[in-house]
């Protein structure tokens, strides 16, 4: 196996890896969102995920600061983290999930025309492979709630954003580049989501509403965190070594992921097209997969 062979592959099990985390993440936000706010969820969430990057970060200081490119992804991932929560107050979580997940259908997309990827036959069936095997899962009911469907799809285009540019910048495969832009993309992050959370306060929007933490829920939000912290650092890792559009497809893994955490957490027991959904998923991520590199080039 040639190095490039080598780092292909490393990078679609740090993918893997990754989107296998972040249900977690977004069961513990599920659970505390009974008791708190979204808007507080999301942006403690992101504190936690920067504290606890603090110290691995400092081993590597060197004079790192705020750059607009931090600016710029920490509003990205806000802004989806938001969009994502606002459509839950407006539609069904079946719905609100199966509509976000034109999302690496999106990438895809974004990946030819911001990073001059070549979108091989094999990415495309991978994508729309699993863009159905989604769909077979959550069943929605795509045309009863008008305007407010528009507020997942946002989402997705601003996740989509955000992995675009992040294997737009992140050029080095190593631990600790992935590491220290987390850090600040998490702190820009935090101060765009305090800023939203204290507007919030002046303008009596319940998305915003502060409400004190109790002791577990402060563990738990912890929890979400490093879990989170732990899910992009692998997500920034993969992209350095793999092409956005050979990544895309992989993000299907999390239904599986949530499916699995619903079955065990909220007795939510998978039906015969949960199933039969699932197992497109696998089959489309494994078209991806047996890809070679140089597949991907003319």
């Amino acid at each position: 196996m040639t190095e490039s062979q080598h780092h292909h592959r490393l990078g679609l099990i740090l993918m893997a890896l990754a989107v296998l985390t972040i249900p977690m993440s977004d069961t513990i936000a599920k659970w505390l969102s009974t008791e708190l706010s979204v808007g507080e969820i999301a942006w403690l969430r992101f504190v936690f995920q920067t504290l606890f990057l603090l110290p691995f970060v400092a081993m590597y200081w060197r004079g790192g600061r705020l750059r607009p490119i931090h600016l710029l992804l920490g509003a990205l991932i806000a802004a989806s983290i938001l969009f994502l929560f606002w459509g839950l107050a407006h539609l069904p979580l079946a719905n609100n999930i199966a509509l976000f997940f034109v999302e690496p259908l999106i990438l895809v997309i974004f990946s030819a025309l911001f990073l001059g990827e070549r979108i091989t036959a094999r990415r495309w069936i991978g994508v729309l492979g699993g863009l159905v095997g989604a769909v077979v899962i959550l069943r929605p009911n795509w045309g009863a709630f008008g305007l407010a469907s528009l507020l997942p799809i946002a989402a997705a285009a601003c996740y989509a954003g955000y992995l675009t540019a992040t294997r737009a910048w992140t050029s080095a495969p190593r631990p600790r580049d992935a590491l220290v832009l987390q850090f600040w993309v998490g702190a820009a992050a935090s101060l765009i989501m305090l800023g939203f959370v204290l507007l919030g306060q002046g303008l009596s929007w319940s998305i915003a509403r502060w409400d004190m933490p109790e002791p577990h829920e402060w563990f738990w939000l912890a929890a979400a965190g490093v879990l989170a912290a732990f899910a992009h650092v692998l997500i920034a890792m993969a992209f350095a070594r793999s092409d956005a559009s050979l990544l895309a497809p992989l993000q299907y893994l999390e239904i599986f992921g949530a499916t699995i955490l619903g079955w065990l957490i909220f007795a939510e027991w998978p039906d015969a097209f949960t199933i039969l959904g699932g197992l497109i998923i696998i089959a489309a991520g494994l078209v991806v997969i047996r890809e070679r590199p140089a597949d991907a080039h003319p």
